[in-house]
């Protein structure tokens, strides 16, 4: 079955979440993506979640962050710190369509990889780089992560309750968030390349890119000069609107085991449905809750009587039992219910891939939309460190056997990380407990000083 970007490669530079979302999505409407890694510098997200947390012999392959991320790519792993292998690098992007890369501007511009020298190279290449905030301005060359780009972004000053500080949510909701929007810039510049035969530059700073989402707040202070207030979990246009508790595993304080639902009522009608359905008629002849502006005058009262009904209840037949008398509802699906749902199973939404040394796992689709004519999954495991070093060097830049091999002696290339510390290390790391290793520190924080902790000498 053919899928739309066939034929198109894309060399990916990209790490952590936002650059590898964007290929991902890439990849799984059918362009070849060749990530690159260094010898010294692994994608920090293969020190994240690690299967079973086991210690296995080759920790770096084990987790399950970087494999959702990266399925169905290739990849090579390249020292640009030597002369040779920046032109191996050259070379890859010399035979790509797309060049994709996540750094702070400092970076490429220090390799000179910019897109004023790669495009010297491949003057119709299509060039992104998605960074915190943009290759120019007085932010340019700052580091950035999602957890600071979503409040400098404004969507945080939104978020949170009553009375509160502003909350970010529970997810560093830009990285994902720019990743999508990369893909569809990419998308867009190939259409146009198509048309044009002109290839171009993409400048995406991910604390743009979310920008929209406070565009109510701001042409509201824009126009009125007023700041928002924060409302958790509230609306403006429907009461009563929240997250209950259900009956589950909950005892005395919230707990992660708790079951919760949704509900939000926006109309009258619907308040009269909510009431009949959960066996209180009597709540909709209440006066004090006849009408939106009543609800919302009365909410906490109404939240504590709604939970009241709630706690009594399954959170997913509370669910069913709602949308059937036209409320919105929904179930807070944990991990293993989301994997679990029936609705994600019958729509396909999970491919299972079997990944090298972890074994088959459910990997989420990152491309939602469903297509008639070609299918948008995985197109299989993410890579292992330098798994196609000799696939793509020896295949598509013609290098031999022999050169190969010279170039791995000589640390050019490799399939094994340069580690700060022997791989045993940091496989006796990841068999303490979760909690202690985080104590010791991440794969970055180990060294020579932990040995002792760890109980190896």
């Amino acid at each position: 079955m053919s899928k739309p970007l066939d034929g198109i490669r894309v060399m990916d530079m990209t790490q952590v979440f936002a650059g590898p979302t964007c290929t991902r999505i890439l990849a799984d409407l059918g362009a070849e993506v060749i990530r690159m890694e260094a010898p010294s510098r692994m994608d920090i997200t293969r020190s994240l979640i690690h299967v079973d947390n086991d210690g296995q012999d080759v920790p770096w392959e084990r987790a399950l962050y970087f494999t959702i991320r990266n399925a169905g790519k290739k990849e090579v792993v390249i020292d640009l710190n030597q002369p040779r292998g920046l032109e191996l690098l050259r070379g890859i992007i010399a035979k790509s369509d797309v060049l994709a890369e996540s750094f702070t501007p400092r970076v490429m511009r220090a390799f000179e990889l910019d897109y004023e020298h790669v495009k010297q190279i491949k003057p119709d290449i299509v060039m992104i780089s998605l960074s915190g905030y943009g290759q120019d301005g007085p932010l340019s060359d700052w580091s950035a992560y999602g957890m600071g780009l979503e409040p400098a972004s404004g969507v945080s000053q939104l978020t949170g309750y009553v009375g509160g500080p502003p909350l970010r949510s529970g997810l560093s909701f830009t990285d994902p968030y720019s990743g999508f929007l990369g893909a569809g810039a990419v998308l867009a510049a190939l259409h146009y390349r198509r048309r044009t035969g002109q290839g171009q530059y993409i400048d995406l700073s991910e604390q743009e890119a979310a920008v929209p989402l406070a565009g109510r707040a701001l042409m509201d202070y824009a126009m009125n000069g007023r700041l928002p207030e924060r409302i958790g979990n509230r609306s403006q246009w429907a009461a009563p609107q929240g997250c209950y508790r259900c009956r589950g595993d909950a005892f005395g304080e919230f707990s992660a085991g708790d079951d919760w639902i949704v509900i939000s009522i926006g109309t009258d009608e619907e308040w009269v449905a909510f009431c009949q359905a959960t066996g209180h008629a009597e709540w909709a002849e209440d006066e004090r809750f006849a009408d939106l502006s009543g609800r919302q005058q009365h909410h906490d009262e109404l939240d504590s009587m709604i939970e009241g009904w709630t706690r009594e209840q399954d959170h997913y037949e509370a669910f069913h039992l709602l949308q059937q008398a036209g409320v919105k509802a929904a179930p807070v699906l944990n991990g293993k219910e989301a994997l679990l749902d029936p609705q994600f199973k019958a729509r396909g939404q999970f491919d299972e891939i079997d990944q090298p040394h972890i074994g088959k796992r459910p990997v989420q689709r990152h491309l939602a939309a469903k297509f008639d004519e070609f299918d948008a999954s995985a197109q299989g495991p993410a890579p292992t460190l330098g798994q196609h070093n000799h696939e793509v060097l020896g295949g598509l830049l013609g290098l031999s056997d022999d050169e190969l091999a010279a170039l791995e002696e000589q640390g050019v290339i490799a399939t094994k990380p340069n580690l700060p510390v022997p791989p045993e290390i940091v496989s006796q790391a990841l068999k303490l407990p979760y909690d202690r290793f985080l104590e010791i520190g991440t794969l970055r924080a180990i060294d020579e000083d932990y040995r002792q902790q760890l109980g190896l000498e």
